[in-house]
């Protein structure tokens, strides 16, 4: 069992939390009221959110494909173009490549095959007209480690999932100027 500070870790290095089995996403899908409308057509969030699993083990269950929602229907997101392009160019591609190579989408696959997909994504192995598959795959990464440590108010981190799992009890990141506490941590200076 890895520790926390090596899932951290993990997470910030990218592959190694890949590996640890995870919530279905389609059980999380199943039983999720949509709180932001759908910014993604349904087969393209189920992608996404089948790939977001895979990385972050348990991150739909904490809301993964609402603060998707709720980011890409608001400004800078609306304005950038390169977030839901790629990403929604990104799930067309997941699922195109493993309807060839396995004969269903890629959220129906099974884990390896989904985990032999992302790892030929992670390294930029997808080569296509205009995408980089490891800039979508660096995108979901950050995207689905952002849901499971937001905020809640914003449709991630449901019930504080992603504190609980680091051992917070309240969202203690902002933008802003962060500054290392003494004691170990850190903290956010109020300029208010």
């Amino acid at each position: 069992m890895l520790t926390r500070r090596q899932v951290i870790l993990g997470l910030l290095g990218v592959p190694a939390l890949r590996w640890l089995p995870g919530v279905r996403p389609q059980r999380a899908l199943a039983g999720m009221s949509e709180w932001f409308s759908p910014v993604l057509e349904a087969d393209r969030q189920r992608a996404l959110a089948a790939a977001a699993d895979r990385i972050l083990p348990g991150v739909v269950e904490a809301g993964f494909v609402r603060y998707m929602n709720y980011w890409l229907s608001r400004y800078p997101y609306t304005n950038a173009s390169d977030w839901r392009p790629l990403l929604n160019i990104g799930a067309v591609h997941l699922d195109r490549i493993s309807r060839r190579r396995h004969g269903r989408s890629f959220a129906d696959c099974n884990t390896e095959q989904q985990d032999a997909l992302l790892d030929s994504f992670q390294k930029g192995e997808v080569v296509a007209k205009r995408f980089r598959s490891d800039s979508f795959f660096m995108r979901l990464v950050m995207l689905s480690v952002e849901s499971f440590l937001s905020d809640p108010k914003y449709g991630g981190n449901k019930d504080g999932m992603g504190f609980k799992f680091i051992g917070r009890d309240e969202c203690w990141w902002a933008p802003g100027e962060i500054r290392t506490d003494p004691r170990g941590g850190a903290k956010r200076r109020r300029d208010e």
